[in-house]
């Protein structure tokens, strides 16, 4: 196993990997919706939160020159909302068919206070 360190993705404080690599998995860590830039959520709809989520974990897997066409999972983190249609219209969006598999989960609180986190796994 070996770490992935994206340099087009939002830097987290937690002690953890971007994403990690084992054989032919991917795993990508909950991308919260943070510009890459500057660290800062962005503002937005929930949908348009979604989708910077969605270009993070997109971010992560393309330092292994994989695309959102390789992720097989996903685990959807919602807090503060059971909006689960705004999020679900984001990934219809961006994901090609088949669609990956999805966990949604509604969680108490995400790292800096955002309402939506992603994370993936993608197969080689």
């Amino acid at each position: 196993m070996y770490a992935i360190s994206a340099s087009r993705a939002p830097r987290t404080s937690a002690p953890f990997s971007e994403g990690t690599s084992a054989g032919r998995y991917v795993f990508v860590s909950a991308q919260p919706p943070a510009d890459p830039k500057t660290g800062a959520l962005v503002k937005g709809s929930l949908k348009e939160m979604a989708s910077q989520c969605l270009d993070n974990v997109e971010a992560v897997l393309s330092e292994l020159d994989l695309t959102l066409s390789d992720v097989t999972k996903v685990t959807v983190l919602l807090a503060g909302t059971d909006d689960f249609s705004a999020v679900d219209a984001a990934c219809e969006e961006r994901f090609p068919r088949p669609m990956p598999a999805c966990s949604r989960v509604q969680v108490v609180s995400i790292a800096q206070g955002a309402p939506v986190a992603i994370e993936a796994i993608a197969c080689r």
